[in-house]
Parts: structure tokens; C-alpha cells; sequence
């Protein structure tokens, strides 16, 4: 009974029968690449993120620093709500994500600048090694909705205001050309 026809064929590793049709991980997966940001004028690491930094809203007049706004996660509570926000993701499609590596330092105290339409009061961030201004946050006093209960990182979305030349993406840091053509949006600065 136990006889071999040499019409059967040979059984065969489970493995090579999947179907080429059928999405790859990476198709279901959809992930963003990831871009590292470093300090200009150290080269230290500063952020991850996957949004293009030209792509990003600027600040318009009266702020004459043109600085970008980049959108930070909104901190996370539970682990529930890490469930929950991982089906929301799925639901939705690929969300985007930044991170300020702890590399960047903010102020502990709030700076006034005073602009043609009276004050803002920022929290300058500042890069880990050289010192220098990267970017800043503004405090919660800007925002609809704040008290003085619940501090500048409560409510609403939070943002990161990043100068212009401040960062420099890691695939252009020794393209001289694009580094120069960097210098020459802030360089004409009063």
C-alpha cells in the first residue's frame, strides 16, 4: 500500500508554497524612513523624525525668525491607550514621528523677546555639546485654554520651533554646496 507512483510528487517544504500575491511585510507595515538631524555647527545628533524638514510650516510675520513648526507626539498615559492609538494608526494609515533626542537641552527658564507686536515668552532649546540655540518652545501662556495649574506642556498639540540653520540632516552634512546654500536663509538676518 505503501507504494510510490511516479505521478506523486514528493512532499514539499510548507515554505515555498506562499504565494507571491500576497502583500510583503513591508506593504502592510507601511513605515516612513527616518531622518537624524544634527547641531550645525557641532555636528552633534539632535532629532529623529520622520517629516521632511523643507515640507514644514514656517512661521509668518510679525515672528521674523521663519522658524519651522515641527509637531511632537503628544506624551503617552497607559498602556491601554498605546493599544488604542496603535489600531487608531492602522485605521488611519502611517502617522508621522518625532522625537528630540535627549542630546537637546531646553532653558529652565523662559526667555522674553520682544517683538513689533509686543512680547513672547519662549523656552529656548539648545544643543547638548556647543550651547547653541536650535530651536524653541513657547510657553503655555501663547495658547487658548491655559492656567497656571497645568504648566506650558499641558493641552493641545505640542510644537517645536526649529530656526532656521539651526539643524542639518545627516545625508547632506559633508555636501559643502548644501550647507552653504543653508547659510544663506539666516546669514542676511538684521
Amino acid at each position: 500500500m505503501s507504494e510510490s507512483h511516479p505521478s506523486e510528487t514528493p512532499p514539499q517544504n510548507p515554505e515555498s508554497n506562499l504565494t507571491t500575491n500576497e502583500p510583503s511585510l513591508d506593504e502592510e507595515n507601511k513605515t516612513l524612513p527616518i531622518k537624524t538631524h544634527h547641531c550645525r555647527f557641532c555636528n552633534h545628533l539632535l532629532l529623529a523624525t520622520t517629516r521632511s524638514l523643507s515640507s514644514l510650516p514656517r512661521r509668518k510675520d510679525p515672528a521674523r525668525d521663519a522658524a519651522l513648526i515641527l509637531p511632537l507626539p503628544l506624551p503617552r498615559l497607559t498602556a491601554n491607550d498605546d493599544d488604542d492609538e496603535s489600531t487608531n494608526a492602522d485605521a488611519k494609515g502611517v502617522k508621522h514621528y518625532s522625537i528630540l533626542l535627549s542630546t537637546s537641552i531646553p532653558d529652565r527658564r523662559a526667555t522674553l523677546v520682544r517683538r513689533e507686536d509686543g512680547f513672547e515668552k519662549r523656552l529656548f532649546l539648545r544643543c547638548g555639546r556647543c550651547r547653541v540655540v536650535v530651536g524653541y518652545f513657547l510657553d503655555g501662556v501663547h495658547f487658548p485654554g491655559h492656567t497656571e495649574d497645568n504648566g506650558a506642556d499641558a493641552g493641545g498639540a505640542k510644537v517645536v520651533y526649529l530656526l532656521p540653520g539651526g539643524l542639518v540632516e545627516t545625508d547632506i552634512m559633508g555636501d559643502e554646496e548644501k550647507v552653504k546654500a543653508m547659510d544663506q536663509e539666516w546669514s542676511g538676518w538684521e
